[in-house]
């Protein structure tokens, strides 16, 4: 069974975070939703509150080998992931250990960049993220993004980055996780019994 993880902080996009939460689990993956603070009881960016499973600090302490990890955004959600030393350690280890990373909004920019993580490869977020990176990556920003080509599209796979534009794209975002975790049929399944767009005849 594949295992995700995914980080809420106060202020999260409720559509980013529960969209992929609701596919992954419909693919029969193990999900646990992690709180970023004390509370198990995570208030998003529109005020819904979510109920995660455990907390950034108890996971980081189990030895679990995640298959994935994913970071939604909205402000000040991402911003509360990136300050979060548990939520990034468990990131990066996933990331080091060859799984995969995924992000939406603008996660990629405000968590990912200053790991590391974009270096090289293919990404999107939010409209205009991609140009705040020296804001959240630090001052070696050019460094620690060498390589990185923002798209501005809607999402990306590239290798085991999954990056999502914002919550418009969630659909497509999660579906492009559950096809990078258990292949196209099983994506394609979804798609089909869950009538997802462009799909006709639903």
């Amino acid at each position: 069974m594949k295992r995700i993880v995914i980080f809420l902080a106060e202020g999260f996009e409720e559509i980013e975070a529960v969209t992929p939460a609701d596919y992954c689990r419909r693919a029969d993956f193990e999900v646990i939703i992690a709180s970023c603070g004390a509370s198990l009881d995570v208030r998003g960016s529109h005020g819904i509150i979510v109920r995660a499973d455990t907390t950034a600090v108890q996971l980081a302490r189990r030895s679990v080998p995640w298959d994935a990890v994913v970071s939604p955004g909205g402000m000040p959600g991402a911003a509360n992931i990136a300050a979060c030393a548990d939520a990034c350690a468990v990131i990066r280890w996933v990331w080091d250990a060859g799984g995969i990373v995924a992000a939406l909004c603008a996660a990629p920019a405000v968590v990912l960049s200053g790991l590391g993580i974009l270096a090289g490869k293919r990404w999107t977020c939010y409209p205009g993220m991609e140009a705040e990176l020296g804001k959240w990556a630090g001052t070696d920003w050019r460094e620690v993004t060498a390589g990185s080509i923002h798209t501005g599209v809607s999402h990306v796979v590239d290798g085991r980055l999954i990056t999502g534009q914002a919550p418009g794209a969630a659909e497509e975002f999660a579906l492009a996780l559950v096809e990078a975790l258990a292949g196209p049929g099983k994506a394609q399944q979804l798609r089909a019994v869950s009538c997802v767009r462009p799909e006709r005849g639903c």
